[in-house]
């Protein structure tokens, strides 16, 4: 059955495309809420480098959750426009939100249920190297797979699912959703087969937020059903 991704970047050219698009109807069985409130984040950073290893893009992103993970929030901003990926478990929904404060618009899209199925995992090979991230000792796993090769820095010190750090955020995750190991990704390294490197990194761990997205009535509108996970 064919596969269905989302990623973040293509959040950018889907808001590119909206008056082009009849928004006027809506999809059955698409159900959110008013407003989802996040509690705690985890602050990241995403950066690009050319073939000879030249920075060329660094953008900031957050990971914006709250008690029990019903509902968490990837973020980032790219210029001045923020994107968020809101992931509302409870009623198996993605939200994916231009703007912040009163000035948002958006869709939202039925997730594919994960129930039943095994989630793609990333292959990693464990090393002795070892160093601290955040005060945090992490040890370094490697990956070699068809798409790009790299390393991963996990920590056991962080009691927190993977879905609301780094993996999640990466474009790693268009790919794997989870990895063999126990722990928390604080970071990974990857190059893509034309030896572009990607370093997606965490900055801060959980601090207390209080943060609250308001969904505009108009957003019941979706442009399609986007099975986030593998089928």
């Amino acid at each position: 059955m064919k596969r269905i991704h989302i990623t973040f970047f293509l959040v950018i050219f889907t808001f590119g495309l909206y008056a082009q698009i009849d928004l006027s109807k809506k999809i059955p069985g698409i159900k959110y809420e008013s407003s989802y409130t996040f509690s705690k984040a985890i602050d990241m950073e995403m950066a690009f480098f050319n073939k000879k290893g030249k920075l060329r893009m660094a953008i900031p992103y957050w990971a914006l959750y709250n008690p029990g993970f019903k509902h968490f929030n990837i973020k980032h901003k790219r210029g001045s426009t923020v994107y968020q990926t809101i992931f509302d478990m409870p009623n198996n929904n993605c939200l994916i939100v231009l703007g912040e404060g009163d000035q948002v618009t958006g869709s939202a899209s039925v997730m594919k249920d994960n129930e039943g199925r095994e989630l793609k995992t990333l292959p990693l090979t464990k090393t002795d190297e070892t160093r601290s991230i955040l005060g945090k000792k992490c040890t370094k796993y490697t990956f070699d797979v068809e798409r790009f090769s790299g390393e991963m820095w996990v920590t056991t010190q962080v009691n927190l699912p993977n879905k609301v750090g780094v993996l999640k955020a990466s474009q790693m995750n268009q790919f794997y959703e989870d990895v063999p190991v126990n722990g928390f990704v604080l970071e990974i390294t990857s190059v893509n087969k034309r030896g572009l490197k990607t370093v997606m990194r965490t900055t801060a761990l959980p601090h207390d937020i209080n943060v609250t997205v308001n969904i505009p009535e108009e957003f019941g509108n979706a442009i399609n059903k986007v099975d986030y996970y593998d089928m």
